[in-house]
């Protein structure tokens, strides 16, 4: 009896689960603070909602990353991170990794 409750409450949650991403999304690991973090902008080749949670989930989890906002719209990945745990060339990497361009946008031009 237990277990048909399990069962049948995972099913009930599993439409929640696939819901659409937004076109905009952004993950905040802790709040950044200014004096130790840098901010870099990459124009990419993302095309759909998959794109976006699959550079949401494997670029906000590499060490040093405080902050990412994934435009779809724009195909930009805003990134805030600490420069003493990573850099931009090892950021724009795992963008391509990924099978993305990331090329840097300027501040004014993001």
């Amino acid at each position: 009896m237990k277990s048909l409750f399990i069962l049948l409450s995972l099913l009930l949650a599993a439409p929640a689960a696939s819901a659409a991403i937004p076109a905009e999304t952004s993950v905040t690991r802790s709040a950044p603070d200014k004096k130790e973090t840098k901010t870099v902008t990459f124009k990419t080749t993302m095309h759909c909602d998959n794109c976006v949670k699959k550079v949401t989930e494997n670029i906000s989890f590499i060490r040093g990353v405080k902050d990412l906002k994934v435009s779809l719209d724009e195909n930009l990945v805003t990134i805030t991170y600490d420069p003493a745990r990573t850099n931009e060339e090892l950021l724009a990497a795992a963008i391509r990794k990924l099978g993305y361009e990331a090329e840097k946008v300027e501040p004014d031009k993001a």
